[in-house]
């Protein structure tokens, strides 16, 4: 079964067009955006399983330059 998550990135405004364009190009990213609120840009990717999930947050989002906090939404169910 496949792990959909929703994950928000708040980013220092100076870095936040680098990493929105490093986010596009991961394989896991099925789609991004810059967005106003209380977060800078929100990530919808899916996963095999919570362990590349896991993963993901860890080593590709929270490694970039710029990122300052992030909080993820896993989906517990589709329409």
């Amino acid at each position: 079964m496949t792990v959909t998550a929703y994950i928000l990135l708040n980013v220092d405004m100076s870095t936040q067009t680098n990493v929105y364009e490093t986010v596009k190009g991961l394989e896991e990213t099925r789609e991004v955006y810059q967005i106003f609120g209380a977060f800078d840009i929100i990530i919808k990717a899916e996963f095999q399983d919570n362990d590349q999930l896991s993963n993901f947050v860890v080593d590709k989002i929270k490694s970039l330059v710029g990122v300052l906090e992030t909080q993820t939404n896993v989906c517990a169910a589709t329409v």
